[in-house]
């Protein structure tokens, strides 16, 4: 766990921190009750998952992470691939995806 202080001076920054602090310990408190054998690191990581992947936070339905990674892009329906044919051992020219 890294210790993060905040922005100098920014009572705002500082209560994004303390908030982030927050839901990160009280994740970590449900997940004690279940948890026995697990060193540290797993439960951490089990946490860290649970709320970038698993935590549905707004009314669409849509994971964070993929808000954060998603905004903006946009993607070909079917991009076309190359593949490899393993009889003659060659790459064959670019199809598109099924």
């Amino acid at each position: 766990v890294r210790h993060v202080t905040g922005i100098p001076h920014s009572p705002t920054g500082q209560a994004i921190v303390e908030r982030a602090h927050s839901s990160l310990k009280a994740m970590l408190n449900k997940q004690k009750r279940g948890s026995n054998g697990d060193t540290p690191q797993d439960r951490l990581n089990k946490v860290l998952y649970v709320l970038n992947f698993l935590n549905r936070e707004d009314e669409k339905g849509e994971m964070p992470i993929m808000r954060h990674l998603g905004r903006g892009r946009v993607l070909e329906s079917q991009p076309p691939v190359m593949y490899r044919d393993m009889g003659i051992q060659k790459w064959e020219a670019p199809v598109s995806l099924i």
